[in-house]
């Protein structure tokens, strides 16, 4: 029983999801599929793995790209440190985690949203803005990771060896 009696559940889930369906940029049937079967009556994912492509291919940057940012720095830093092990182990979680846990992750995303834009009685507008896709998340992870690696790389480019 979730908040209180399974009824209030049931009917604060069909709620969130209408929320979801009208805020969602572009959802597609089968992602309507998945939210509704790992939703719980507080607006959060169950933990079960259904698959998204985006993610598996991007993984922590398509989270990125969708502003989940808390869960896109959770998949990277586990992805970092399972990198210390195998760097194609790495990359192969990263792509697990973003790809199979998507769908988990951004309900956990949309529970923050509806906590910041109203819980019983959202804000559609403030639930759109948060929910639309944004290119400069990503963009700006990257070039922090080339800079990063520009910084680290350079002295051995130029010849003086890393000291």
């Amino acid at each position: 029983m979730e908040n209180g009696s399974p009824d209030k559940s049931l009917e604060m889930k069909k709620k969130y999801l209408e929320i979801l369906n009208k805020t969602y940029p572009k959802m597609t049937p089968k992602d309507a599929e998945y939210f509704a079967e790992i939703m719980r009556g507080d607006g959060l994912g169950k933990f079960k793995a259904t698959f998204n492509l985006w993610g598996l291919l991007f993984g922590w940057l398509y989270l990125l790209y969708r502003r989940a940012t808390i869960e896109a720095m959770g998949v990277l830093i586990i992805s970092m440190l399972f990198f210390y092990i195998s760097p194609i182990g790495a990359i192969i979680l990263n792509s697990v985690l973003g790809g199979f846990f998507y769908h988990f992750l951004y309900l956990n995303k949309f529970a923050r949203d509806l906590e910041v834009c109203g819980e019983f009685n959202p804000d559609i507008e403030c639930m759109k803005r948060k929910a639309k896709p944004s290119l400069l998340y990503p963009i700006g992870a990257l070039f922090l990771f080339g800079l990063v690696a520009f910084i680290e790389l350079y002295p051995v480019i130029a010849g003086g060896g890393k000291q």
